[in-house]
């Protein structure tokens, strides 16, 4: 009997450091005063540790050291996404063809190409800057101005992210995702119909997409595998570094972290839908609805190897 209930306490106290450890909430919330009236869709930072923050009705905030600081943008049109430079500059494209650059501490209009929402900026390490949008719309910066470039597509393009590493990447509506080669973008087969939000990866990581009704895609050599996210909330961000490991978000306070081949659920605190995941030298970051903004603690559990399971 002694041996017996020996063993009941270890399993209990095993099972215990399990859901401690699973349930650990790691995020802090950081809401900015005054600001709950946007909706914060895209965040990105700089080398110098600056945060930026932009959303709904042209809102946008910059963390410097531990304040957040409302920026004037100059537009009341929705900013849908936004991307630093490691040199110091900020691209942020909106509703209705709006582009801003942001240097000096300010934001400035771009002449821009198109009257289309555009939902997405990112730039390459090389120097290239890209926005997608609406319709299949691609812009390149060129020269100073903004050139459309062939999609071959009419869906509406919502994310794009790429690297030297592995190219450059769009995704869109109704399971849209187009690969950049030789200056041409051309379609990639995906097996889902599902309007995909964002794309991101590393080398280390790999490269993923979400998308609406928990839908996850890995990238596995040419092809798009589906991935068992374990939830039917829209995703809306996707991020990942090799130390922090990789993170999913979406609506209704949502955050997914890949733990060796599984999607775990983490506590984030609210129900505040959530658009935009972003990490760097100042932490991890989470943007979203009502200018909610958490940050991933110093303590949270740390990642094992990503690999993803297929569906």
């Amino acid at each position: 009997m002694k041996k017996v209930a020996e063993s009941l306490l270890i399993a209990v106290l095993m099972v215990a450091g399990c859901l401690s450890a699973a349930g650990a909430q790691d995020w802090q919330t950081l809401n900015p005063n005054g600001l709950q009236e946007y909706s914060l869709t895209g965040i990105s930072g700089m080398p110098d540790g600056t945060v930026l923050a932009v959303g709904s009705g042209g809102g946008s905030i910059q963390l410097s050291g531990t304040n957040w600081q409302p920026l004037t943008s100059g537009t009341t049109a929705n900013l849908n996404g936004v991307w630093c430079s490691p040199e110091g500059a900020a691209y942020a494209v909106g509703n209705g063809g709006v582009i801003l650059r942001y240097q000096g501490g300010a934001w400035s209009p771009m002449q821009s190409t198109t009257t289309v929402n555009l939902n997405g900026v990112w730039g390459t390490p090389e120097g290239a800057l890209y926005a997608v949008g609406n319709g299949g719309t691609i812009l390149r910066l060129q020269g100073g101005s903004w050139v459309a470039m062939t999609s071959g597509t009419t869906a509406n393009l919502n994310g794009i992210w790429g690297c030297t590493c592995t190219g450059l990447y769009a995704v869109g509506n109704g399971g849209t995702i187009l690969r950049l080669r030789s200056g041409k973008w051309t379609a990639m087969q995906t097996d889902t119909k599902a309007n995909l939000r964002a794309v991101w990866g590393s080398a280390d990581a790999g490269i993923y997409a979400v998308g609406n009704s928990g839908t996850i895609l890995r990238l596995q050599g040419r092809a798009w595998q589906p991935l068992l996210s374990g939830t039917p909330a829209n995703l809306y961000g996707i991020w990942s570094n090799i130390d922090e490991g990789v993170f999913a978000v979406g609506e209704s306070g949502v955050i997914l972290r890949l733990q060796n081949s599984s999607w775990i659920p983490m506590s984030s605190g609210t129900g505040a839908n959530l658009f935009s995941i972003w990490g760097g030298a100042s932490g991890v970051f989470v943007a979203g609805s009502k200018a909610y903004m958490l940050r991933l603690n110093e303590a949270a559990p740390s990642n094992s190897a990503p690999t993803g399971e297929q569906k």
